[in-house]
């Protein structure tokens, strides 16, 4: 056999894989979750002088400290950090 067809083997291969992933997959989930997927958190927090902050409901990709600068923006930056506790709702 001659190297040009062995050559175009591996391409051919890559060429058909993606049609078969598509046909093998599972059907999609109600709440697609995994990074990327944005989740809503509730967060408290207080400010520098103790004050409990309103609760407020952020949405962040990255995870509970994404959520926790999320909610130090809706405060417009009046609560200390490390007061923030925020939960998946």
């Amino acid at each position: 056999m001659s190297s040009r067809l062995w050559m175009g083997v591996p391409v051919a291969v890559l060429a058909v894989a993606p049609v078969f992933a598509v046909v093998g997959t599972a059907p999609a989930q109600a709440a697609p979750s995994g990074p990327g997927v944005a989740v809503n958190f509730t967060c408290t927090g207080q400010t520098y002088a103790g004050e409990d902050l309103p609760e407020v409901t952020v949405s962040a990709r990255a995870g509970v400290r994404a959520a926790k600068g999320q909610a130090q923006t809706s405060w417009r930056g009046v609560a200390r950090f490390s007061s923030i506790e925020c939960k998946p709702v």
